[in-house]
């Protein structure tokens, strides 16, 4: 089979002569007009590991300050060129067993919908990855000129608390919550 570009590609699916592959983990995805590429990514050292678009790099403590001004932002952030895309990650100190991933995540949302009242939960569901679970639930947030599509999702990851997140504007939500939702069925822990 002959390998393309992302230019070749793209002019292959307007002929009609390849369809845009749904799955991360079996090459290029069409998302939005734009060709990406997942690979596995070293998220915590020796300890977490994720699917993550190729594009996709670790955002500078000036731009998460900026981003996140709260002082509880997420411990690790990665994001696109753009920094309009973001996947977090906080390994807390908080004790998590398996098998009670539902309540936290049931709990968070609970909290959610107080800070955000006009923000209603959209869906609550379960991933199944490698070896974990991680229960999820998505929501949209209002920022100073746009809405943030929201899911934060809840693991444990040796006995601790594992939360994090992935947003991106609204307007894109329909095509990036298929996208985050597999990259969450792509965890894998040591």
């Amino acid at each position: 089979m002959k390998e393309y570009g992302d230019e070749g590609f793209i002019a292959l699916l307007r002929e009609g002569r390849a369809e845009a592959k749904k799955d991360i983990r079996k090459g290029k995805v069409l998302a939005d007009g734009q060709v990406l590429e997942f690979r596995e990514r070293e998220i915590i050292k020796k300890m977490l590991w994720m699917w993550l678009p190729d594009g996709f790099g670790p955002l500078s403590g000036e731009m998460a300050r900026l981003k996140y001004p709260n002082e509880n932002r997420p411990d690790i952030i990665y994001t696109n060129p753009g920094t309009t895309i973001n996947v977090t990650f906080s390994h807390k100190t908080d004790r998590l067993e398996e098998g009670q991933e539902e309540e936290i995540r049931d709990y968070m949302g609970e909290i959610v919908q107080r800070l955000h009242p006009s923000s209603g939960i959209i869906e609550k569901n379960t991933a199944e990855a490698e070896n974990c679970r991680l229960a999820w639930f998505d929501f949209v947030t209002p920022a100073i000129d746009t809405d943030i599509y929201n899911i934060m999702f809840f693991t444990s990851l040796q006995g601790r608390l594992l939360m994090g997140g992935c947003n991106c504007l609204d307007e894109d939500k329909d095509v990036w919550k298929e996208l985050f939702v597999q990259m969450l069925g792509t965890v894998r822990s040591a």
